[in-house]
């Protein structure tokens, strides 16, 4: 199913010519992050085969597909893969991300899954069923290192919490949809500090219309009520934009551009 989505999700990604170069701005990014993850899932991978330690092979493999891939990383960037502009630097960019993963991804499962890792494999490379190359002719990948902020479990951290706040607005506040809500949370100085520049990845990580980091004394979470509020009729997100379109129903800011109404 991960291997699904990932090769549903760049089916319109030319690596050749669509590929984005992560810079030092990009730090920040939730596709910066999922690329550290993967760095690191490859060293453990291939350190696994290399000592015949199939079956932990196995449970990292397991782990990454589970928890960072379908947990974390591809819940928080539907919203970009289907609603921003096809040609987009931030759905590029994610969509770089995971050609690189579904690459490696197959690559480190050829030994255990032959046959589904090799049809994967020409279908990542856009290559017929009787092609000659084949995943076990690739070699296993190598980990690559990109610039990635040290903050990132400070700000997972804060995700868990997040999410557990919501589960619980939805007894207390009603609000069953996490798009109908907004997220608003306070730090102190030094945390605030840290937490600010992911800023504008938080909605995504959250699954959330919302979310803005506020500097005080202490931590706390304040789920707000947007139902409300005007939703975007592409996206369902109630992010503080929407409005009537002419000929384009009701849109945000972002979705409106997307399509090119005013």
């Amino acid at each position: 199913n991960t291997i699904r989505f990932l090769l549903g999700n760049i089916s319109d990604f030319n690596p050749e010519t669509d590929a984005v170069e992560f810079s030092e701005e990009d730090r920040y990014s939730l596709d910066a992050w999922a690329m550290a993850e993967l760095a690191k899932f490859i060293r453990e991978t291939v350190e696994a085969y290399s000592v015949f330690q199939y079956k932990l092979a196995n449970e990292i493999i397991f782990r990454f597909c589970y928890d960072t891939l379908s947990a974390v990383y591809l819940a928080a960037t539907k919203d970009r893969l289907y609603c921003e502009r096809s040609g987009s630097r931030k759905r590029r960019r994610s969509q770089t991300a995971m050609y690189r993963i579904t690459d490696a991804l197959v690559k480190l499962l050829a030994p255990i899954l032959v046959h589904t890792a090799d049809e994967a494999y020409l279908s990542l490379k856009g290559l017929p069923p009787d092609s000659k190359e084949s995943v076990h002719l690739a070699g296993l990948p190598e980990a690559v290192d990109i610039p990635v902020d040290p903050a990132w479990d400070e700000v997972l951290e804060l995700r868990g919490r997040v999410l557990k706040a919501l589960e619980e607005a939805k007894e207390a506040q009603g609000i069953s949809n996490p798009l109908d809500a907004g997220v608003e949370v306070t730090v102190d100085g030094g945390l605030y500090k840290k937490l600010k520049p992911f800023e504008p990845e938080l909605p995504d990580i959250a699954g959330v219309s919302r979310f803005e980091i506020l500097e005080g004394k202490e931590v706390r979470i304040k789920i707000v009520d947007l139902s409300g509020e005007p939703r975007c009729e592409r996206s369902w997100k109630r992010d503080g934009t929407v409005k009537e379109r002419p000929g384009g129903g009701l849109l945000s800011d972002r979705d409106a551009e997307a399509l090119d109404v005013d």
